[in-house]
């Protein structure tokens, strides 16, 4: 799809994001750069609209809210990663100290698998929600989103010459929007965990990626993905373990989460769909969900697994099997309490083999590696 037709399709989401706007499901929010005192209002009960927007106001010190996009090449080891932070590094430790929370890190990968990392501080950010998608700014960085009120369409924006990025990313969703156990609808609990909030906005689609790099372009079609995670209290007194990815296998759109708290507890969810349909509705029953390294140890410890194993049993119609290969480190280093890899994904639905994919995926490993006191650990690339 040239640029052409994707402003096309953007202009014309834009119209009914315009026609929206004269609805009353419309929300303005203003965040401040600097850290805020005082206690912060964070949602865990999903309302009827509003599944991408803000859920913790102010930001202050110990809590945090980010908006996440990926994309991955279908052909090669091209990828990116965008995140939108409103967070302190001791909220959520894998970031760099700064004056501000709001932050705007940017991964990616050539198709030769060189990686690099891009962060860009912003004095404010402006948040605008329309129905259940967002439109977010992060001033004096050149980054911003803008997502169609259905989610159907998001375009990520970037425009920062001084680390040497510039570009953008479309998304086209082929998957329905849900929370951690279920679908996108008012009374839902958003917790992934206890005092962590996942709402995936877009689980699966088509991605075209445009992005010049320290000179170099990064263009490419793929899979893609956005979703956005919060929480009333410090990533590390929350978190032990988080194992989570996405992918496509031909028809088949697959989310996983897999999440132990400090107290040993685990916690799942599994997302299937086919062909833009839900088959799963998204289910927290750990018996039906079950994500675990290869060759490696679980809970992990932050060693290097060769794979994940991933099944979800779909009922009637049978056990979703896969397989996703660590190929590439895009994010974080082996044996370090996190990284992000790229890879191929194969699969089974029972007695069909399913075509093979790419997938986005991390480990998060807290609980064998870092003391909640003083945890200062920064991502590195």
């Amino acid at each position: 799809m040239d640029r052409s037709h994707r402003l096309c399709l953007w202009a014309s989401g834009l119209l009914v994001l315009a026609l929206q706007a004269a609805s009353a499901l419309v929300e303005h929010s203003t965040i401040a750069g600097p850290v805020q005192t005082g206690e912060s209002r964070v949602q865990f009960i999903s309302d009827a609209h509003g599944l991408d927007a803000p859920k913790v106001q102010p930001v202050n010190g110990t809590v945090f809210d980010w908006w996440y996009f990926d994309a991955v090449s279908a052909v090669d080891k091209s990828s990116v990663v965008i995140t939108f932070f409103t967070s302190t590094a001791d909220a959520f430790p894998f970031l760099e100290e700064s004056p501000v929370v709001t932050s705007v890190y940017i991964w990616t990968s050539f198709a030769n698998g060189t990686t690099g990392q891009f962060i860009v501080d912003a004095e404010s950010a402006v948040v605008n929600t329309v129905v259940d998608g967002t439109s977010g700014v992060f001033t004096g960085t050149g980054a911003s989103w803008g997502g169609t009120p259905d989610m159907a369409h998001y375009v990520v924006d970037i425009d920062a010459p001084e680390v040497g990025v510039q570009g953008s990313l479309y998304l086209e969703s082929r998957a329905p929007a849900h929370y951690p156990c279920g679908p996108a609808e008012a009374g839902q609990d958003m917790q992934i965990l206890p005092h962590v909030g996942w709402a995936n906005a877009v689980p699966d689609a088509k991605a075209y990626a445009n992005f010049e790099v320290l000179g170099e372009p990064i263009s490419f079609s793929g899979a893609g993905y956005h979703d956005k995670n919060w929480s009333d209290r410090t990533f590390a007194e929350s978190v032990s373990s988080w194992l989570w990815g996405h992918a496509s296998l031909g028809p088949y759109s697959i989310v996983w989460f897999d999440a132990v708290d400090r107290e040993g507890n685990e916690f799942v969810s599994g997302y299937v769909a086919r062909d833009g349909e839900m088959l799963t509705g998204a289910t927290c029953t750990t018996d039906l969900v079950k994500v675990r390294p290869s060759n490696s140890t679980w809970p992990p410890n932050g060693s290097q697994p060769d794979a994940y194993l991933i099944e979800i049993d779909l009922g009637d119609e049978g056990v979703l099997e896969a397989v996703v290969q660590t190929e590439l480190v895009v994010a974080g280093l082996p044996d370090f309490p996190y990284t992000r890899w790229i890879g191929n994904i194969t699969g089974t639905l029972g007695s069909e083999t399913l075509e093979s994919g790419v997938a986005v995926f991390e480990q998060f490993a807290l609980g064998a590696r870092c003391e909640l006191e003083n945890l200062q650990l920064g991502i590195i690339y």
